[in-house]
């Protein structure tokens, strides 16, 4: 999973369940855009818990997240050229991925937590 990935998963998926739990369908995990990368260029260690760690943006930070510059983990960063690269991103343009998918996970999981 690149972090573009869990983007469009934020985008296309439904947070209504309540404690901010993610649902999406197969037939729209289907439907999702994808970049069809070789697997022997994809790194094996990139599994991490938490999408704020993948990317190196501090949630908790008195610095809004839109404001701060993604620091992602090595193996996060390998995985994520590859899809990156593949689509043609600048550098500007991947950060704004990375906020972006941290800014999207702070916001379902701050309305759960406000409910």
């Amino acid at each position: 999973n690149s972090t573009l990935f869990g983007l469009f998963q934020n985008v296309y998926g439904r947070a209504n369940l309540g404690g901010g739990v993610m649902k999406i369908e197969t037939y729209e995990l289907a439907e999702l855009p994808f970049v069809d990368v070789k697997s022997s260029i994809i790194p094996k260690s990139f599994l991490k818990v938490s999408i704020f760690i993948d990317c190196g943006i501090d949630p908790e930070s008195s610095i809004p997240i839109s404001e701060q510059e993604p620091n992602p983990l090595p193996d996060r960063k390998e995985l994520d050229d590859v899809v990156f690269d593949a689509l043609g991103l600048t550098d500007d343009e991947r950060k704004e991925v990375y906020r972006a998918v941290c800014q999207l996970v702070w916001n379902r999981i701050s309305k759960a937590k406000s409910v």
